[in-house]
């Protein structure tokens, strides 16, 4: 705001006086009016600054309550992967009777031999639980036989580029006499060819038709005879990036069971907790 100058004559001094006075009440708003300025300003600042650190403060609550959340899902899915092995297991069990301990050792050390985590190979076994015990025959090792079929699978899948569970599906339709999944790479599992293995190897003496038991165990000798070239293929790659990747993942996926392990009794106490407790108090309250 400009200064305000005027100028009296000697006569005019009780005019001068007052416009002196007039002036320095203009220069006073002004002063006043910077001031007021100066300090909106600041307050408009403070607020802006405290709105940032709001900001800053909401934005580390969202961050921190995503990693909790995601810190959740890992333990849930930990808890999740220890109920599958605890399920499977109990599979194995009631599968292979006395056998269960051997084949559960087998599990064990699944990730390294085969690329599958405990629960994965114990699902796998338990699919060919009833074709192992009917190769092996009564009192025969069960244990071995399926140790042979889930290796000579990884093998296979390591040479096809499948995944492990796929191909022992595959393995699983040529011992129920299914031939086209096998075909489709080059492998003859037809009736014919099952026939003639039985008598070459003394499983049938060609007298007759052979029994189901016979039959089962013909395909699985032709089976291990046509995979033959693939065996050890699995173990001489491991180091390759597929199978890498596939211990890893089964590695990882084992390690997650034994951590949920650890939290299982929680929340078993928990859903007890709610399913005895809480959820009867609430319809009683509603009732």
């Amino acid at each position: 705001m400009a200064a305000v100058t005027v100028q009296f004559g000697a006569k005019d001094t009780g005019l001068a006086a007052t416009m002196q006075k007039l002036q320095k009440s203009l220069g006073k708003i002004e002063t006043n009016a910077t001031k007021a300025s100066q300090r909106v300003s600041s307050g408009f600042g403070s607020m802006v600054a405290a709105g940032a650190k709001f900001a800053t403060g909401v934005g580390a609550v969202v961050v921190s309550m995503q990693t909790l959340r995601k810190g959740f899902g890992v333990l849930a899915d930990g808890v999740k992967n220890a109920s599958d092995l605890a399920e499977s297991a109990n599979a194995v069990n009631v599968s292979f009777g006395d056998a269960a301990e051997g084949v559960a050792e087998l599990g064990r050390s699944a990730a390294e031999t085969l690329g599958l985590s405990q629960s994965e190979f114990n699902a796998l076994a338990v699919s060919f639980s009833a074709f192992a015990q009917t190769v092996a025959g009564e009192g025969g090792d069960v244990v071995g036989t399926i140790d042979q079929l889930s290796t000579r699978a990884a093998d296979f899948a390591s040479v096809m580029n499948l995944e492990v569970p796929e191909a022992a599906n595959v393995f699983q339709s040529a011992l129920a006499g299914q031939t086209e999944p096998l075909r489709r790479f080059g492998i003859d599992m037809s009736a014919a060819a099952v026939e003639a293995h039985a008598l070459a190897v003394g499983i049938s003496d060609g007298s007759g038709e052979m029994t189901e038991a016979q039959k089962v165990q013909a395909r699985y000798s032709l089976l291990m005879q046509q995979t033959a070239k693939f065996a050890g293929d699995f173990a001489n790659t491991s180091d390759g990036l597929a199978n890498s990747q596939r211990i890893l993942g089964a590695q990882l996926k084992d390690l997650s069971a034994e951590l949920g392990e650890m939290f299982m009794p929680m929340l078993q106490a928990a859903t007890n907790l709610i399913k005895d407790t809480v959820i009867p108090a609430i319809r009683s309250m509603l009732a």
